[in-house]
């Protein structure tokens, strides 16, 4: 202990006495590490940390129906399996059920869509949770058929309301109907879920009072009956009790439920797996895509900390340079060569984690600034509790020491090396002929900054290329003069006959507003977060109910319910046929037609002259895999994408509103030529929606436009833009500070050598070309093994790219100029600086 107290002592000394050292190596430092630190924190709170308010033993598992016919196929359980189940296992002291809905609250005089979980009576008690005020729900207010308006509210919406202590008892209104408090959850709980933030928890008896009519309309059968699967179930494994084991008790379980019920459970098995963090599914599987992307972030940032580390490798040997004769002194004098090695270790340790303290802030505050940029973006209420703990702080401890060892024990070595006589004996401040070695320590590492540095580049030109494609792309309409309002009765309460009718009388309401050329409403909208698909197969006429035996003639197609008016309020032609008129898409009756698009008329009707108005589809599926409803196509219009991954149009289908009424729904309204600013606009068309219906939930108004530039697939590229820019921008920044510094520090060593060149008559360009020689070289390897790294790279995110290759010549040209520039540059500083020397001080310096 003395001597590393000793160490550090002196070690303190030598840094106070080089501020401007300490501080560079600090800041380099600080950038790695705080990347590092930002990148881990995110992944730490999705995949590392324990959800807030679980039980953390371990032992919680979900448990899923998987399909014995069918890899990777999923579905959710019915209330009666799940009891039969839940009273059946042996291996798990509880199972619970839930599934979530789309809700909406009163606040304020207005509706406000939130995130509501229904559940069984004994969830809490299974995640092993305890309430922070309050009750959790008993068993009779549980079954379904005898809903119980009963809630237990977030933590976070309790403050919200003043934290009242008797809170418990009061009254939350959701979707239209009122719910007694009996319970507050504790601060951060979200349930299984990482970032899903629940405002309330509701007993599985009340799912149909909350639940929305998309998530409605997603399962099949009767309320409680063995035919709905609708829930998600959650366990909690028996002390000592293996996975392996309770899989052996669930397999046969699921084979007993089979047999006693064959009609709902054939062909399907159940399995125990850990927990999906990020989300709410049937697939045990679904975090793989964020598990990779992960591994993708952390590999870069660790790619920024090489440079940091390489960066203050090279500085720190120009300064086992500098100390050469202090070192060959000390061993002379006896020193040990290992505890000057320790000392020097102690110097680096020291600047290590004054660059971990930094870099942990650094990492804390970009880590912050990264969610609020996601919150926005999200469909529903969105928490990530992303603040230090102690994982982070370990986590920048352990990149503080490997930066330790990773620059400080390879100068330390070598400074430390033998030849004590030889290095008494050199020349007072001239650098050595080892500098001849064109590739030695410094100009590898070097050359290896700019390697690494270049590949980072490309990977943000990349995506930056991929981020400016995505945010041109359009659906395959023109989104100028277009708004777009959301909406969704249910969240008031509203029945879904009592929906249909007040989305008929708005939309024309709405159609009578000045400055308004057509309105429509949709289920769907191109380039949204949501989308719904359904199976379409050609049929010859209506009695003909075979369906088509050709597999080329059935397709999957996009399933949008639509009001008239609708392709003409998004300025799309009708190739073939006619649109939906106001009786078939608003009135009273469902008439069985549809309108398709050129994609799947191609598909479903694809001999030459076809013409596929009049023709017939069959739409959905039936109990043996069949297409089972029947509508007749009235038109064609141009395709368009759903999304941005789609390269081209995928195939859509359109059904009248009226024969697929939903309650969430969005008016597409295109404003006339010449019509009021679109600000004005949306607050005309607010105002009138009010005026017919004050209670009315309108979600969100905004120009189609904005909710295009708003999507969350464009801000997933944006962010790899700007992720893997900064990262590449730091690089460089790190690697120009390197290379500067080792610059300057060698035409320091070299001011002797340069006085002398002047004396012969050597001119300032010769000095000149004689410093830059020496940096093209460097630079040019560089930049040759950087490229082959960033097509590298570039081939590794090929799938997560947007419309650019690994080959793109415009990043591949555009990050080597900007570096070789860059580069040239913080050699040419130092080398004109020489010239500048006078040649008496040059040859006098010592």
């Amino acid at each position: 202990m003395p001597t590393l107290i000793t160490d550090l002592r002196f070690a303190l000394r030598v840094l106070r006495r080089q501020p401007g050292f300490a501080a560079t190596a600090i800041l380099v430092l600080a950038l790695g590490i705080g990347a590092n630190v930002a990148i881990f924190s995110v992944v730490n709170t999705l995949l590392l940390k324990p959800l807030p308010g679980v039980g953390g033993d371990g032992q919680i598992l979900g448990l899923y129906s998987k399909s014995t016919k069918k890899a990777d196929d999923y579905r959710a359980f019915s209330y009666p399996n799940y009891v039969d189940l839940r009273g059946g296992v042996r291996t798990f002291t509880g199972v619970a059920a839930h599934t979530v809905a789309f809700a909406g609250v009163a606040d304020g005089g207005m509706t406000r869509r939130t995130f509501v979980e229904m559940v069984s009576s004994n969830y809490f008690d299974v995640l092993g949770t305890t309430l922070a005020r309050g009750r959790a729900f008993t068993a009779d207010e549980e079954p379904p058929g005898r809903p119980a308006l009963v809630t237990v509210v977030s933590h976070g919406y309790w403050q919200r309301q003043g934290a009242d202590p008797q809170f418990i008892g009061k009254t939350a209104t959701i979707s239209g109907r009122p719910f007694t408090v009996v319970g507050v959850a504790p601060p951060g709980f979200s349930g299984t879920a990482t970032g899903l933030a629940p405002e309330f928890w509701v007993p599985l008896s009340a799912t149909e009072l909350v639940e929305n009519d998309f998530i409605r309309d997603d399962a099949s059968g009767a309320r409680g009956s063995r035919d709905r699967h609708e829930f998600l179930l959650v366990g909690r494994l028996k002390p000592g009790v293996t996975r392996e084991a309770a899989n052996r008790e669930l397999a046969g379980l699921a084979t007993r439920l089979a047999e006693a019920y064959p009609s709902a459970n054939r062909d399907h098995t159940i399995i125990a797996s850990p927990l999906s963090r990020l989300g709410i599914s049937t697939n045990p599987s679904d975090d793989g895509a964020f598990v990779s992307l992960s591994a993708v972030l952390m590999g870069m940032s660790a790619v920024v900390l090489l440079v940091a580390c390489l960066n203050l490798a090279n500085m720190l040997l120009a300064r086992g340079t500098a100390r050469r004769k202090e070192i060959a002194v000390r061993l002379a004098l006896g020193a040990g060569r290992m505890a000057i090695v320790r000392q020097l270790l102690t110097e680096g340790l020291l600047l290590s984690m004054a660059g971990g303290a930094v870099g942990l802030a650094v990492g804390d505050w970009a880590t912050v600034l990264l969610m609020r940029s996601i919150a926005p973006l999200m469909p529903m209420p969105f928490d990530l509790d992303v603040g230090l703990d102690w994982r982070m702080t370990v986590a920048a401890l352990a990149f503080a020491v490997i930066a330790t060892v990773a620059f400080a024990l390879g100068p330390a070595l070598k400074a430390t090396r033998p030849g004590v006589i030889e290095e008494i004996k050199e020349q007072a401040g001239e650098d050595r002929t080892r500098r001849a070695r064109l590739f030695g320590a410094r100009n590898l590492l070097l050359a290896g900054q700019m390697a690494l540095s270049l590949a980072l580049l490309v990977a943000g030109a990349l995506f930056l290329r991929g981020a400016l494609a995505a945010a041109d792309a359009t659906p395959g309409f023109a989104a100028d003069r277009g708004l777009l309002i959301e909406t969704d009765p249910s969240l008031a309460g509203y029945s879904p006959t009592e929906s249909a009718s007040a989305h008929r009388r708005l939309v024309a309401r709405l159609r009578g507003v000045a400055g308004v050329e057509a309105v429509s409403m949709a289920s769907m909208v191109p380039f949204g977060p949501l989308s719904e698909s359904v199976r379409v197969e050609s049929a010859a006429a209506p009695e003909q109910a075979a369906p088509a035996k050709d597999s080329s003639l059935r397709v999957s197609a996009q399933h949008t319910s639509i009001g008239s008016d609708y392709f003409r309020a998004l300025n799309l032609p009708v190739v073939r046929g006619r649109e939906f008129t106001t009786e078939e898409a608003e009135g009273t009756e469902a008439r069985r037609i549809t309108i398709i698009d050129e994609p799947t008329a191609r598909k479903l009707f694809p001999k030459p002259g076809d013409n596929p108005v009049g023709q017939f589809v069959r739409v959905g599926s039936g109990e043996n895999g069949q297409a089972k409803e029947l509508l007749e196509v009235v038109g064609v219009v141009p395709g368009v994408r759903s999304d941005l991954f789609e390269r081209a149009p995928s195939p859509h289908l359109y059904v009248p509103f009226t024969a697929r009424s939903r309650a969430w729904m969005h008016y597409h309204v295109r404003t006339a030529a010449g019509a009021p600013a679109d600000g004005v606009m949306l607050e005309r068309l607010r105002r009138e929606i009010r005026a017919v219906d004050p209670r009315f939930p309108v979600i969100s108004t905004r120009t189609l436009q904005d909710f295009m530039q708003k999507s969350v697939f464009l801000w997933l590229f944006r962010s790899g833009a700007r992720i893997f820019t900064a990262f590449g921008l730091a690089a460089l920044v790190l690697a120009l500070v390197g290379i500067y510094g080792v610059n300057a520090y060698m035409v320091l060593r070299r001011t002797r050598e340069i006085g002398i060149r002047m004396a012969l008559g050597a001119a300032p360009r010769d000095i000149t070309r004689l410093i830059l020689r020496e940096a093209i070289i460097v630079t040019a390897a560089g930049v040759a093994v950087g490229l082959a790294l960033a097509i590298a790279i570039g081939n590794l995110l090929g799938s997560m790219l947007y419309d650019v290759t690994a080959f793109d010549p415009l990043a591949l040209i555009t990050a080597p100029t900007l570096l070789v520039g860059s580069a040239l540059l913080a050699s040419y500083i130092p080398a004109r600086r020489a010239t500048r020397v006078a040649m008496a001080t040059a040859l006098r310096r010592d």
